[in-house]
C-alpha cells in the first residue's frame, strides 16, 4: 500500500502520513505534482492511502474510495438529542454508564450511537478484524469533526481494537459487560447500501458462530443483539427468539439476560 498526501502538505500531514505508513505496513511516497493514478502505476501498487488535513481515503484498484463518515449515526444522534428514541438502544436496553462491545464494527456507525447513549461514564469497544476498516475507523473517529459537539465527544470515547471478536470475548471476564452487539455482513446483501458495498470487499464476511454467541452469553449482563435482514434465518440459527418487528429491510434480534 502506498501512503501519500494532498498537494502542498504541511509538515504535520507529512509526519502523519509517515506514521500511518509505518503503522499499517505501507510505504510513504511524496505526492509532489503527481496524480494518484500516476503514483499507483509508477509504483506498481493498486492500493493507496491518501492523507489530507481533514480525512484519510483508501483507494484500491478501480473501486470508489473508502473513507470514514459517521453516516446515519449523525442523523440518529440528532434525533436522540431531540428526545426521540432509537430502536437499537431500546432493543439493547443500553443506558448511561453501560459497557458495550460492538463485535463487528464495520464503519462504526452503531458504535457511535451506543457511545452517545452510554455517555462519558460508559464505555464502548469497537472490534474490527480486518486491516482497512479498522484503520479507517480508528483514524476517522479521532479526526472527524461534525457540527454536533455531542457526536464528536461520542466518537472520541470509542476504543477500537483490531482483532477477531471471538478472541476478544474469550479474554473477558464473565458478566463484565452490559451489551454485546453483532452486525455482521448480511448473508443476503442489501445492494442499495452504498456505504457497506464499498466496505464489503475489505470486510470479514464470515457468519457469526454459535461459539461466539455462547461467549457473549457468558460475558454480557443485559443483552445480546444481532442486526440482520428482516427475514434472515440467522436469528433462528443463533437462538434469537425475540425478533423486533420492522417496516424496514433490517431488524434486530435480542437475547435478554436479565
Amino acid at each position: 500500500m502506498i501512503v501519500t498526501t494532498s498537494f502542498n502538505p504541511s509538515d504535520e500531514i507529512v509526519e502523519k502520513a509517515g506514521r500511518l505508513a509505518a503503522e499499517y505496513g505501507g510505504r510513504f511516497v511524496p505526492r509532489r505534482k503527481y496524480s494518484l493514478e500516476h503514483l499507483r502505476k509508477n509504483n506498481n501498487d493498486p492500493s493507496l492511502l491518501l492523507v489530507t488535513r481533514d480525512e484519510i481515503r483508501y483507494y484500491e484498484d478501480d473501486h470508489p474510495a473508502a473513507f470514514f463518515h459517521p453516516s446515519m449515526a449523525l442523523v440518529r444522534v440528532k434525533r436522540m438529542l431531540r428526545g426521540e428514541s432509537d430502536l437499537l438502544i431500546d432493543a439493547s436496553g443500553a443506558t448511561l454508564g453501560d459497557v458495550i462491545v460492538d463485535c463487528t464494527a464495520g464503519l462504526a456507525s452503531d458504535s457511535i450511537v451506543f457511545s452517545f447513549a452510554v455517555g462519558s461514564e460508559g464505555n464502548v469497544t469497537a472490534i474490527e478484524s480486518e486491516d482497512i476498516p479498522a484503520m479507517l475507523i480508528r483514524e476517522g473517529l479521532a479526526l472527524y469533526e461534525s457540527e454536533v459537539a455531542e457526536l464528536n465527544e461520542a466518537m472520541r470515547r470509542i476504543t477500537v481494537k483490531k482483532m477477531h471478536h471471538l478472541a476478544y470475548l474469550k479474554q473477558l471476564a464473565s458478566q463484565s459487560v452490559d451489551v454485546v452487539y453483532f452486525d455482521p455482513m448480511f448473508r443476503t446483501p442489501i445492494e442499495e447500501s452504498q456505504a457497506i458495498s464499498h466496505l464489503r470487499r475489505n470486510a470479514n464476511d464470515e457468519a457469526v458462530s454459535l461459539v461466539s454467541i455462547e461467549e457473549a452469553k457468558r460475558v454480557a449482563r443485559k443483552s445480546i443483539v444481532l442486526k440482520e435482514n428482516r427475514d434472515s434465518r440467522e436469528f433462528a440459527r443463533l437462538g434469537f427468539e425475540q425478533v423486533l418487528r420492522s417496516t424496514t429491510k433490517t431488524t434486530y434480534g435480542v437475547i435478554r439476560l436479565c
